[in-house]
């Protein structure tokens, strides 16, 4: 498979996973009593945007993600925003951030079987997370979309997706939902509270990691080194030439 036509299967199916996902969450949003503003299936700036309902939708180039934001109710007397969200008891907003893992769950049941999605599911969290086998596993995957097909294909990353999401990684679901957790129980809301620098940091190597995997795996699939490896190689070679008298 060509590099190119490997990556537009990929967006293809990110694509898909993200309108799901997205979907999923703005019903269980509506079905809670939280109102939206807008549902985003993407990350960056939007391509193509449409209203329904009073609710704005929007798609981009990064269909990577989804994501929604809660009709504003004003400003609270500590000067935190307040929204619909907010004024959820706990056990529901714990249900509308896991509504996201939750629809690529139900995907990755749907496209294989409950026994296959889930084992996908539960493997997941050791491989997301194990980038000096992200060549490998790309061109595992690649070799998964020939072999038997996009639907299965799509259950398999969904499945990946959903163990990613749960990491507890800022801004990932699995932070949002121990968060929401410790506010709830421990301490109030600080007003304004972002997203901390550690966490992005995190998730921004994780993400190189399986850039750097994802070329490997398009560009050398025949490789017999794990991906990073050649690059820890390549960095000890540097650092032994510049040692040298």
């Amino acid at each position: 498979m060509a590099p190119w036509m490997a990556l537009a299967w990929l967006w293809l199916l990110a694509t898909v996973i993200s309108l799901v996902s997205g979907v999923v969450m703005a019903l269980v949003c509506w079905a809670v009593g939280a109102s939206l503003s807008e549902v985003r299936f993407h990350v960056g700036p939007p391509l193509l945007s449409f209203r329904i309902r009073g609710v704005k939708w929007s798609l981009g180039f990064l269909n990577f993600g989804a994501s929604v934001t809660f009709e504003p109710l004003g400003i609270r007397r500590d000067g935190s925003d307040n929204n619909s969200f907010l004024q959820l008891p706990l056990f529901l907003r714990l249900i509308v951030h896991t509504s996201t893992v939750a629809g690529m769950l139900l995907l990755a049941v749907a496209c294989l079987s409950p026994a296959r999605g889930l084992a996908a599911f539960t493997s997941g969290f050791e491989q997301v997370v194990n980038v000096m086998l992200a060549r490998e596993r790309v061109v595992a995957f690649l070799a998964l979309l020939r072999s038997e097909g996009f639907v299965p294909a799509l259950g398999v990353l969904s499945a990946k997706l959903a163990a990613l999401n749960l990491l507890p990684l800022p801004p990932l679901t699995g932070y949002m939902m121990l968060r929401e957790l410790w506010q709830g129980i421990f301490k109030p809301r600080t007003p304004n509270e972002g997203v901390p620098a550690w966490g992005i940091t995190l998730v921004l190597l994780l993400l190189l990691g399986w850039g750097y995997g994802l070329y490997e795996g398009l560009v050398h699939p025949y490789s017999k080194e794990p991906g990073l490896g050649v690059m820890f190689r390549e960095a000890k070679r540097l650092i032994g030439t510049a040692a040298d008298p």
